[in-house]
């Protein structure tokens, strides 16, 4: 006769009887839901902090023996991670209930790494990405928009409720005990599962039986009983079809991802090829219309849907660069590898007087440099100024490059330590499309990585054709501050970027400002730092949009006119609506 234990009357104390102290590391047993003191365990559970529940524990009194507990510790998934965070920070708060997720979320994840988790850390980029999907879970979550900043809340107000996930409590205990059971040892062990549902709901009347992130001990019973019969498709819900059934014209959920920062994984432009993370436009007044036709049923989604994502910093960007450059973490040092390759920064400027600085961290023997600007042409896989796209200063010898055509300019070059200027000069040009960035609407979309990208692909020829010199452009170029005179005069019209070009292991750091160690003092007209590219790039790409939808706005119809619907009868037919629909992907101007 197996040995059946009653866990109706289980004490959801710790052993010593004492009261729960929050500020101090529990563990919660799987089985009776009681809350022990981590000094009161016979066992040692490592390091550890407050309401974590990356792990699964089983106390003496269910244990098999009464004698021994089981603990296993396991990786913590960055929802669990989250949740541990955000708990001891409000408990370590007396009145605050929302964080700053990047000024105290993630600093207190990465700086408590190794006690909440003994995977390997991220690097910078992929822990602030992951960190940032983990939070967007509304079900675990509150987020709120406090001056201007982001700040999180756990959606679980009640500390005392957070415990462990407790997803196969019945697999634990199996692999903690005799392998080798006898039929009383498993009719034991299934004892007490069956056994748990009583204790839950006692533990639920005394509102202790819920806790946030974690199983209840009901589905501790049922996932037991599962085992019975195991099953050899994957569970579905009676409504899962209704609800994960598409409907007409609806963009999917991983499509209508809005990035916050630049994506981990991103596809780099080259082979003639760009890559444009995109966000869904939320002012796009063809939104209503795309859900009602059945026009693009089974079609990629039209580009007027999303805009292009614009980084709020300006910086060296991340996949327009040759895919040997090494970035640090802050995205402003380069390191080269092998041959010549470029890196572009992410914000253009089109018209004005612009200024950044570079500082040579590292320049070992047989290594070099050509910095400068160049257009968003300018080949990737070769030194700036190899085609009429960019203009560069070669650390060697001081010569300048365009076209190919190498130029001396200062003399000795630069080298390591040293400090240098650019500072471009782009004069007022007549047409205003030169003014604005390249139409992305119009581009087809591809998906990478679950987040969406405008895909370009260059033409050269075109490009070549359509540059046109400018009347008083110039580049001047500085060494410590020091000018050295006009680079290059009656540069072509176009958008151009911060452009840095690396031989080699070379080390280079960029300042796009506001602040420079030698900011130039003889320049011919009032100039600014790269970094007030940021709000003229906002509006740039706000006025292209706005362009595009008011090109391919349809007239509104009068009703009540005769006159007008006599002349639109086919005008707005159901049919004629969708062949519209069908063009709003063509380009602004044919």
């Amino acid at each position: 006769m197996p040995n059946v234990i009653k866990m109706t009357n289980r004490s959801l104390t710790c052993y010593c009887g004492g009261e729960r102290d929050l500020s101090k590391v529990e563990v919660q047993c799987c089985l009776c839901l009681r809350y022990c003191h981590q000094e009161c365990l016979s066992l040692s559970t490592g390091p550890m902090l407050p309401f974590m529940t990356n792990y699964q524990f089983v106390c003496k009194d269910c244990s098999q023996d009464k004698t021994d507990e089981n603990f296993l510790k396991k990786n913590a998934t960055f929802n669990q991670l989250c949740t541990t965070a955000l708990a001891n920070l409000t408990q370590q708060s007396a009145t605050q209930t929302f964080f700053s997720r990047d000024r105290e979320i993630i600093p207190f994840i990465d700086e408590k790494w190794d006690l909440l988790t003994f995977s390997q850390k991220k690097n910078k980029p992929t822990l602030h990405a992951s960190v940032y999907k983990a939070l967007a879970r509304e079900d675990l979550f509150v987020a709120s928009e406090i001056n201007g900043e982001v700040m999180i809340a756990l959606r679980e107000r009640s500390l005392e409720r957070i415990g462990p996930t407790n997803e196969k409590p019945h697999e634990f205990i199996n692999s903690n005990i005799n392998r080798a059971q006898s039929p009383g040892t498993s009719n034991l062990t299934n004892s007490l599962l069956s056994s748990s549902n009583t204790i839950s709901a006692q533990s639920n009347q005394s509102g202790n039986g819920t806790f946030h992130g974690s199983s209840s001990a009901n589905s501790v019973s049922s996932l037991a009983n599962s085992e019975v019969t195991r099953r050899t498709s994957k569970r579905k819900l009676a409504n899962e079809n209704s609800m994960n059934a598409k409907r007409r014209g609806e963009v999917p959920k991983l499509e209508r991802l809005i990035p916050k920062t630049f994506p981990p994984e991103y596809p780099f432009n080259k082979e003639g090829y760009r890559y444009h993370l995109a966000e869904p436009d939320p002012h796009s007044p063809f939104r209503q219309k795309f859900d009602e036709t059945e026009v693009w049923a089974g079609k990629p989604i039209p580009g007027h849907l999303y805009r292009t994502f614009i980084e709020t910093e300006c910086l060296l960007s991340l996949n327009d660069r040759a895919q040997q450059l090494k970035l640090n973490d802050d995205r402003l040092t380069v390191t080269g590898d092998k041959g010549y390759c470029s890196v572009r920064s992410t914000h253009p400027v089109s018209h004005g007087a612009w200024y950044y600085e570079v500082t040579i961290t590292s320049m070992p023997p047989n290594t070099g440099t050509r910095i400068g600007w160049a257009q968003h042409l300018a080949n990737l896989q070769t030194p700036i100024g190899t085609d009429k796209f960019g203009y560069s200063w070669r650390s060697r010898k001081g010569t300048i490059f365009h076209e190919a055509c190498g130029s001396h300019y200062s003399n000795g070059g630069y080298a390591e330590n040293d400090v240098l200027g650019f500072l471009i000069i782009l004069p007022e040009v007549s047409h205003p499309d030169v003014m604005l960035p390249r139409k992305y609407k119009k581009l087809p979309l591809v998906k990478f990585k679950n987040y969406i990208y405008f895909e370009e692909r260059d033409d050269l020829r075109a490009g070549e054709a359509s540059l046109k010199a400018t009347d008083g452009g110039k580049i001047i170029f500085y060494k410590n501050g020091v000018n050295q005179g006009v680079a290059f005069t009656n540069i072509y019209e176009g958008n151009y970027y911060a452009a840095i070009s690396i031989y080699y292991g070379a080390t280079v750091s960029a300042n796009f400002g506001p602040s420079f160690v030698h900011p130039p003092t003889d320049s011919p007209i009032p100039w600014k730092p790269l970094t007030d590219s940021i709000p003229e790039t906002y509006c740039t790409h706000a006025l292209n949009d706005l362009l595009f939808h008011i090109s391919h706005d349809e007239q509104h119809v009068d009703f009540n006119d005769p006159a007008t619907i006599g002349k639109n009868s086919g005008r707005n037919s159901s049919r004629d609506r969708s062949r519209r629909l069908a063009t709003l992907s063509a380009p602004l101007f044919e």
